[in-house]
C-alpha cells in the first residue's frame, strides 16, 4: 500500500487533481463492491438458488452488504456532480472540499468499518472479504484520500468558508 504523490493545492488544502483522484477511487470501489456480492452470494446460495433459510442466517452480512453498496454508489454520485459542476463552472473550493472530505471519510469506512447503527459496525470480513480483496482496493489514490482527504486542516477549512457565508441556507453550489 503506497501513498500516492498528491499535493495540495498552494493556495488551500485542496488536493491537487483532486476529480482526477476520487474517479480514480471508484473502479477499486465497484470492484470490492462485486467481490462483496460474490462472497455473499457463494455463503447463501446451493447450486444456483439463494436459500432463504442460509439468506436469514446470514442477515448482518446482508444488510451490510446493501450499505457496502449505498457508500459506492453515494461516491459515484458525488463524481456524478463535481463533474456536472466542473461543466458549468460552478466547481470551486467549497465543492472541492466537500468532494474531499466525502471521499475521504467513505474510504476510510469502507476500508476500516462502516456504522449500520450505533452499536453495529461492518467489518469487510463480515462480508466475507480477504487480505487480498483489501490490498487491491487500496490503491494509491483510495490511500491518499484515506490519509489526506479528510483532515482536521480540511474541515476546519470548510468551516472557515461556511462561516464566510453567514445567513446561507446551502453551502456550495448544489448542482
Amino acid at each position: 500500500m503506497t501513498l500516492a504523490t498528491h499535493d495540495f493545492d498552494s493556495t488551500t488544502v485542496v488536493l491537487a487533481d483532486l476529480t482526477k483522484l476520487t474517479a480514480a477511487t471508484l473502479p477499486p470501489c465497484e470492484a470490492l463492491l462485486e467481490r462483496a456480492k460474490q462472497a455473499l452470494s457463494d455463503r447463501v446460495s446451493t447450486g444456483a438458488r439463494i436459500s432463504g433459510k442460509a439468506l436469514e442466517a446470514d442477515q448482518y452480512a446482508a444488510h451490510g452488504l446493501a450499505w457496502l453498496a449505498t457508500y459506492v454508489e453515494s461516491l459515484k454520485q458525488m463524481q456524478a456532480w463535481a463533474n456536472a459542476l466542473h461543466l458549468r463552472g460552478q466547481f470551486g473550493e467549497t465543492e472541492a472540499l466537500l468532494l474531499q472530505i466525502a471521499f475521504g471519510e467513505y474510504l476510510a469506512q469502507i476500508s476500516g468499518g462502516i456504522p449500520m447503527s450505533q452499536s453495529e459496525i461492518l467489518r469487510p470480513t463480515d462480508l466475507g472479504l480477504t487480505q487480498a480483496d483489501l490490498t487491491a482496493f487500496h490503491t494509491g489514490a483510495v490511500e491518499t484520500l484515506i490519509a489526506m482527504g479528510n483532515t482536521d486542516a480540511v474541515r476546519q477549512r470548510l468551516v472557515g468558508l461556511m462561516i464566510e457565508q453567514k445567513g446561507a441556507s446551502t453551502f456550495g453550489a448544489t448542482g
